[in-house]
């Protein structure tokens, strides 16, 4: 099967809608957490992973959000949350409360932060090897950090096609060190495609859509082909005054429309 993978929608619909508009030959929708906060739209975007029966986790936004009675109301971020929770639809509600922490699909392995913890940022080869060696699955998605990115332990020869290397050069890896031992990092801010050998295991990012932070502009998202054993990211342009538009009528922080302008 093909899969569209989303992740870190924040809220953001233009950039949802941009990747809609662009996206085609998938069979289903998987969602990698935060659905919710920074941007105005979390109903909307929520509406849309529910009416696509989307299959997805918990991020620590939609937590935050569903217990945001419970908590102490500090900061934009929360302040925002807190004005979401009062504008999310009771179905919407239903379907975040009811996601899980971490999910299986065809043995792959999703989950908003780490494998061995579902709120922690893994961003670090040596988080990586950890992973790696703690959990079984070949394939991992994951999200949280907003960076498009692939973490491989390269057991096996893997054709990664991505930004270091260039569309068409390809880069083989494999007899690099003992098993679970060699762990590199390969950036996809803009774009690629991964090709997974047989014997090789992947840990991956799509990037966010709401936010990306990795310094390239506009909504980022994956199609996974299971069949195929790749994985192709995508970074689409869309126009962020629609963003400030909403920002200034429900008077959100300028700011959030600044980060969308530089990517991070």
């Amino acid at each position: 099967m093909r899969y569209l993978i989303v992740s870190d929608l924040h809220g953001n619909w233009p950039a949802l809608e941009a990747i809609l508009k662009e996206a085609r030959g998938y069979d289903q929708v998987l969602f990698l957490g935060d659905a919710v906060g920074y941007y105005p739209d979390a109903d909307r975007v929520v509406s849309w992973l529910r009416s696509v029966d989307a299959r997805g986790v918990m991020g620590n936004h939609d937590i935050w959000l569903l217990e945001i009675g419970s908590m102490q109301i500090d900061g934009p971020v929360l302040e925002i949350l807190a004005w979401q929770a009062q504008r999310l639809a009771p179905e919407n509600r239903e379907y975040l409360s009811k996601l899980p922490w971490t999910l299986e699909v065809e043995g792959a392995l999703m989950v908003h932060g780490s494998p061995l913890d579902p709120l922690a940022y893994l961003e670090e080869i040596e988080q990586a090897r950890d992973v790696f060696n703690r959990t079984k699955q070949r394939w991992v998605f994951h999200g949280h950090t907003h960076l498009a990115g692939v973490y491989l332990s390269l057991e096996a020869r893997s054709e990664v096609r991505g930004e270091a290397v260039g569309a068409a050069q390809r880069a083989y890896a494999g007899d690099a060190g003992p098993r679970n031992n060699w762990v590199r990092y390969q950036r996809y801010a803009h774009g690629g495609e991964l090709i997974l050998a047989p014997k090789a295991r992947t840990i991956i990012n799509p990037g966010s859509t709401g936010q990306p932070r990795d310094g390239v502009p506009g909504a980022a998202y994956a199609i996974w082909d299971s069949e195929e054993d790749s994985v192709e990211f995508f970074r689409v342009k869309y126009n962020l005054e629609h963003v400030l538009t909403r920002l200034h009528h429900e008077n959100f922080p300028m700011w959030l429309y600044e980060r969308l302008v530089l990517g991070k």
